[in-house]
């Protein structure tokens, strides 16, 4: 059973509803450096449910690099690819492709995607904050909450808008989107965005 939602989390849910949409969840946790970051993520069921059916381990950052160069589920000769795939194929952990005499065939997909990142920062820290929310640009889409001081407001909307950065501040009704977030529009599938959903799958409950 999830724990229960914190009082953070339920403000952040209600004002994020709008730009998540239906079916997203909401998690609070310590990543990429970002403590109690807010990321609100969607599992691909049917993986996760492979993955415990066939006791899946962990896939590193050189498993999901040699997983990138296969098809899913698509059964591929051996004899095809070149030797220092089929050494990383032999060394992949269990669960990520299925060997069938002289065919490979991956299995192992990313287990979620992720829709939104919110960024918690002081407000006399919110240079900080963007810095440190500029890091899930290769991700997801990023935000940063905060409560900027008044004098500096203008010069945070300005700085956030122009790295794509949302800011969720709090007003007198609860949470409310001062900027919105840019959409996110990966230019191609790595392993590095990869081994971020896989990094966190693992904190997730």
């Amino acid at each position: 059973m999830a724990p229960p939602a914190t009082r953070a989390q339920a403000s952040v849910q209600h004002a994020s509803a709008p730009l998540v949409g239906p079916g997203a969840q909401l998690a609070e946790v310590t990543i990429e450096g970002s403590r109690n970051a807010f990321v609100f993520y969607r599992r691909d069921r049917i993986e996760c449910e492979r993955r415990r059916d066939h006791g899946a381990a962990e896939l590193g950052i050189s498993a999901l690099t040699a997983l990138l160069d296969l098809p899913v589920d698509l059964p591929v000769p051996l004899t095809s690819l070149p030797a220092p795939l089929r050494k990383q194929i032999a060394a992949l952990p269990r669960g990520a492709v299925t060997l069938t005499g002289d065919y490979v065939c991956r299995r192992a997909v990313r287990p979620l995607t992720v829709d939104l990142v919110i960024v918690r920062a002081r407000s006399t820290h919110w240079e900080q904050g963007l810095a440190r929310a500029s890091r899930f640009k290769p991700f997801a889409r990023r935000a940063l909450l905060v409560a900027p001081p008044a004098h500096t407001r203008d010069d945070l909307l300005m700085r956030a808008a122009y790295l794509g950065i949302g800011v969720l501040e709090p007003t007198a009704e609860g949470l409310a989107w001062a900027l919105a977030p840019e959409p996110y529009r990966p230019r191609r599938h790595t392993p590095v965005a990869w081994h971020f959903t896989e990094q966190l799958h693992t904190r997730l409950p």
